[in-house]
């Protein structure tokens, strides 16, 4: 997919300058946005009364859950609209692609999980991904067994599945590997 024809210029610029204490530029770029949206063939794809009520269904799980499995919710959300095997497939990537939720499909693993609160995804990266020098407690590490596994990850950036598992509460490990 070509994503060049989705930048919006704003005269000879590629970005439009905003001042929020004055409000300058805030209304041309709301007309930019409008615009474009409006004229946006994605936008204008109609979709199913069903493939509607499946999401609000799996979204209506956000409150309890951070995602769902497919031999799970899903399915069974699925199977209560009617939609069969491929349908729902179809109907997940076009929720991906809208940024709905995020649905991955590139392993097995990835395929398994429908993600319904981004956030949870951010905050186990996150666990991974960090400054140790501001946000680690070498002494947590100690306490479990695991600070040669926390050293190497936050010295050399190798992680072992042990260290992974306990960072992400061994709750859906493998789907994070595969990210």
């Amino acid at each position: 997919k070509q994503f060049t024809s989705q930048i919006v210029t704003n005269e000879n610029l590629v970005f439009f300058p905003v001042d929020n204490k004055e409000r300058l530029n805030v209304q041309e770029l709301r007309k930019a946005i409008e615009f474009t949206a409006r004229n946006d063939p994605a936008m204008k794809q109609e979709v199913s009364i069903r493939w509607m009520a499946f999401l609000d269904d799996l979204l209506s799980h956000k409150s309890s859950k951070s995602y769902l499995t497919m031999n799970g919710d899903v399915n069974h959300v699925a199977n209560k609209f009617g939609l069969s095997r491929q349908e729902r497939y179809i109907a997940l990537g076009l929720f991906h692609e809208r940024g709905l939720i995020i649905h991955l499909t590139a392993t097995e693993t990835l395929r398994s999980i429908v993600v319904i609160k981004p956030q949870w995804l951010i905050d186990a990266l996150g666990k991974v991904i960090r400054d140790s020098t501001i946000h680690v407690d070498m002494a947590q590490y100690e306490r479990t067994g695991l600070e040669e596994d926390a050293q190497l990850l936050f010295n050399k950036g190798i992680a072992t599945r042990d260290l992974l598992g306990y960072l992400w509460n061994y709750d859906q490990t493998e789907f994070f590997i595969d990210l």
